[in-house]
């Protein structure tokens, strides 16, 4: 940033802001997302032309993920994996968004190079953020780790545009693209049945009744009989039992999260 740029924005701190933040995730600290957030708008040149990020992303869930830069070896293979697992993204009503601090042009070469080293084509956009103004704006930069370079971040957002899932990997340590179709299984479960999900599951394992439900709403919402304590604290889910229950009330619907 020149000093005359530094100046203005000190002066006038929201003027043309690169990133429209929502006005009260800028009282007192610097904004970082928090599942629950809206994840914030903003404009980027990608290798696949120039995008509105919510315009882009609303009615779809999304994996947006950072990375410290192209032409290097973990963010190789991590690209590569995604590019197959795009496929398996899609069959799940989700979109992959890259970011990295590099200019388009390298950004394009970058993909073309990487699909020809994996054999899987880059389908997705990659975020040119030449100036880090979006990284720095959604707490992707963590200057313990690097001062320059934002890290291994990815966010999973729903179609509301929500901060549902968020992982976060240092610079050497590339992150696992099993770990986030899991996880994106596990939070469309959750949406579909308004379950809890247990440790290491996997679609067609058992599911939980939330802790936030009484057993007088877990009646209610999975019907008697339809689960089973296993202590006061753990009540497990008898199979097909929330299928059936939402079979049976098509006003059940995707909404925000309960507690527990």
């Amino acid at each position: 940033m020149t000093p005359l740029r530094f100046l203005s924005s000190v002066l006038n701190p929201h003027a043309a802001d690169p990133v429209k933040l929502p006005p009260g995730y800028r009282n007192g600290a610097d904004w970082v997302p928090r599942i629950g957030d809206i994840f914030p708008d903003f404009e980027a040149e990608t290798t696949l032309g120039p995008i509105r990020f919510h315009a882009w992303a609303e009615g779809r869930w999304t994996v947006l993920f950072s990375q410290p830069g192209a032409f290097t070896p973990v963010c190789s293979t991590e690209l590569g994996s995604l590019a197959e697992t795009a496929p398996e993204l899609d069959r799940r009503g989700a979109q992959a968004i890259g970011l990295t601090p590099d200019p388009v042009g390298d950004l394009a070469n970058w993909c073309a190079d990487v699909a020809e080293l994996f054999g899987a084509p880059i389908r997705f956009p990659m975020i040119s953020d030449t100036g880090g103004a979006i990284a720095r704006a959604c707490g992707m930069t963590h200057p313990k780790e690097s001062p320059d370079l934002p890290i291994r971040k990815t966010l999973i957002l729903d179609p509301a545009l929500h901060v549902r899932m968020i992982f976060e990997y240092p610079l050497r340590i590339g992150r696992g693209t099993d770990e986030i179709l899991r996880v994106l299984d596990a939070l469309q479960e959750r949406d579909r049945l308004d379950v809890a999900t247990p440790a290491d599951w996997q679609p067609g394992d058992v599911l939980l009744v939330p802790s936030a439900f009484s057993d007088a709403e877990a009646d209610a919402r999975f019907g008697a009989g339809g689960w089973q304590p296993l202590r006061r604290y753990l009540r497990v889910l008898v199979p097909g039992a929330a299928e059936s229950r939402v079979a049976g009330n098509r006003n059940s619907g995707p909404r925000l999260p309960r507690q527990r």
